[in-house]
């Protein structure tokens, strides 16, 4: 039976989601190869493609603009396969084309916002620069986005290692409430996304993702409760990625051994150039010796 177009949608879909980062681009390839319906890939291409890179923090570099993410936290036109974000940190707007990773029109951002937004928005973004360039090297984006009257504090670290069978990133956001010189609690509202792929003679797969939230007293000072808030951000994330290593640890020594084959009594891997000399095969091949 001869799937339908819609049956075949839905499994492109399926596939291409589960995609690890990196490498959706082969696995859409290999789709084309199953199957050259161009209306299908264009589809994929329009929409798939575009969900995958905002869920994965898809970095851009450009010369004429600083290193940003595309997600649906700066994201001006609705979502397509070439679609306009804002870089905030230059103040700039730029389209990006999904499917060939390529970056053109880049003009002034002229979106007026509360004079107050982006005070607190420029103050959470100097803090963010230290704490990703202490934290994530060469790897590590971190912008602040204002949207919906809120700070969306995003962080995208990726590293991808084709040539050594690897890829990982890490994918975080943090949803800040407007600056206020009220002593009152604020909850910033966070979500952390890890995945990594290692596939060298084989093909494991880690997901994890968890939810956090940090209650906040906001200091009477703008440039000192974005101290605050990246201050807590900062222990969460780094308390988070150390109960990851352990788990990376336990699965590595525990889960991880309980599937292999076990080694012999002797804790050795048997030599078969030395068969004749292991005491069991002298005794198959001369059976009435004791």
């Amino acid at each position: 039976m001869v799937p339908s177009k819609e049956q075949l949608s839905r499994i492109f879909t399926s596939f291409l989601k589960q995609a690890p980062p990196g490498e959706y681009n082969i696995i859409f390839d290999d789709l084309r190869g199953l199957n050259s319906d161009e209306e299908i890939l264009n589809e994929q291409a329009n929409t798939t493609l575009v969900e995958f890179n905002h869920k994965n923090f898809e970095l851009v570099h450009h010369p004429d603009m600083n290193k940003t993410i595309v997600s649906k936290f700066n994201i001006v036109t609705p979502p397509s396969r070439v679609a306009e974000y804002i870089e905030p940190n230059a103040n700039k707007r730029f389209t990006y084309d999904h499917l060939n990773r390529t970056v053109t029109n880049i003009s002034e951002n002229n979106e007026k916002y509360d004079p107050q937004h982006v005070s607190w928005r420029a103050a959470l973004q100097k803090e963010l620069d230290v704490y990703i360039n202490n934290h994530y090297l060469k790897h590590g984006v971190g912008t602040v986005f204002i949207h919906d009257g809120k700070m969306v504090l995003c962080i995208g670290s990726h590293k991808y290692q084709k040539r050594n069978c690897y890829n990982g990133r890490w994918a975080s956001y943090w949803t800040i409430p407007a600056f206020s010189t009220e002593r009152v609690t604020h909850s910033v509202i966070g979500h952390i996304d890890l995945l990594t792929h290692y596939f060298e003679d084989g093909n494991v797969q880690l997901n994890l993702e968890k939810d956090i939230t940090l209650n906040i007293a906001y200091p009477t000072d703008i440039e000192a409760s974005a101290k605050m808030v990246l201050k807590s951000i900062t222990e969460a994330e780094t308390a988070y990625a150390v109960s990851a290593q352990e788990k990376l640890t336990h699965f590595s020594d525990q889960t991880f051994k309980s599937l292999r084959r076990p080694l012999p009594i002797t804790r050795t891997k048997m030599d078969w150039q030395k068969i004749h000399n292991y005491r069991l095969s002298k005794k198959m091949t001369n059976p009435s010796e004791n």
